[in-house]
């Protein structure tokens, strides 16, 4: 599941290293940024289904702990790094000319740029706290009509990426038990696979229709997509490629936040420094762009100054330990 997580979170941050290269860089070869037309199925809605995995365990807590912990661990940095992204926003206005965003129409109601993905994380786990407790067709189902009403709307890719995120909180149910059913796909998951990126490359250069981003065959391809892909990260084979990938997806929410503010400012300083071919320069850059945001993710575990940049748990800890140290006090005096 971590290494899945990590290969996604890994093509996000190709897709804007890319993407903000190519805006600076007039000749960069056009491959660098078609690339990710061919994965733009399976990154969001893997890391969509692979984050609901994860809700049972968390409501097994209890109410408090599940929405304290939601509020610690995805709405406070999605505030603190929408803070940070309006800067970059005020700076890039300044310099281009470029009229900013109402900062608290973004915050509540259009996350700046990148962060639509924690925006929309926060509302499905509060959705999933109510929704898993039905029976487990309904809250698939729901999902899935819900989709079906409101896919040509402006809700598209809210309501697109939802039934993977009740999926994934299902499933997290029946861990095992999905895990045993991926560890018994044979290997005709990996002829699967190729068959189904033949069709989307057929899709990608027009040869089929898929008829648009969010619509039912493309939720079909990347559903597909992710549980073959479950299957190939299993193989003993891919054990030690996979070991990177495994610490990106366990720390997959530090490099989320870190990488686009990087890819912003980066392009911009390679402008005046670089005079060469930015084909060659690319793929230094990429790699610059994972190692900053993995030191981001090394120092998040290993300094507390540095974690409050992605949760909010220090002053979480420091108001328990002050509520433990009263009780504690209050029983002295009343033995007494």
């Amino acid at each position: 599941m971590d290494a899945l997580r990590g290969i996604a979170i890994t093509l996000v941050v190709y897709l804007h290293s890319a993407d903000s290269m190519s805006l600076k860089f007039d000749d960069l070869a056009p491959i660098f940024t078609e690339i990710n037309g061919y994965f733009s199925p399976f990154r969001m809605p893997a890391l969509m289904l692979l984050s609901g995995l994860l809700v049972a365990g968390s409501m097994r807590k209890g109410a408090g702990r599940y929405f304290t912990g939601k509020l610690s661990g995805i709405l406070y940095p999605y505030v603190i790094w929408s803070v940070v992204s309006y800067g970059l926003f005020l700076y890039r206005a300044h310099f281009n000319g470029k009229t900013p965003p109402d900062f608290w129409h973004s915050l509540f109601f259009e996350p700046m740029a990148y962060l639509w993905f924690i925006y929309y994380i926060f509302f499905y786990y509060v959705i999933a706290f109510f929704v898993l407790r039905l029976h487990w067709a309904v809250s698939i189902l729901g999902s899935l009509a819900l989709y079906l009403f409101l896919k040509d709307t402006e809700f598209d890719r809210f309501i697109f990426h939802l039934p993977f995120f009740i999926a994934g909180g299902v499933l997290g149910y029946h861990l095992q038990a999905f895990k045993h059913f991926i560890e018994r796909t044979s290997w005709l998951a990996v002829l699967a696979l190729i068959a189904l990126v033949g069709w989307y490359v057929m899709a990608y250069h027009g040869m089929v229709a898929t008829g648009g981003s969010y619509q039912p065959i493309s939720m079909v391809l990347a559903l597909a997509m992710t549980l073959v892909l479950l299957r190939v990260v299993t193989f003993r084979w891919s054990a030690t490629v996979l070991r990177p990938f495994e610490w990106f997806g366990r720390n997959s929410l530090v490099l989320f936040l870190v990488h686009f503010p990087v890819t912003w400012v980066a392009p911009v300083v390679l402008t005046r420094i670089v005079h060469g071919n930015p084909d060659v320069v690319f793929p230094f850059y990429f790699l610059g762009v994972m190692a900053v945001s993995s030191l981001a993710a090394v120092m998040n575990n290993r300094s507390k100054l540095v974690s409050l940049l992605f949760t909010a748990n220090l002053f979480l800890n420091r108001r328990a330990a002050k509520r433990h140290e009263e009780r504690i006090g209050n029983a002295s005096v009343a033995s007494k």
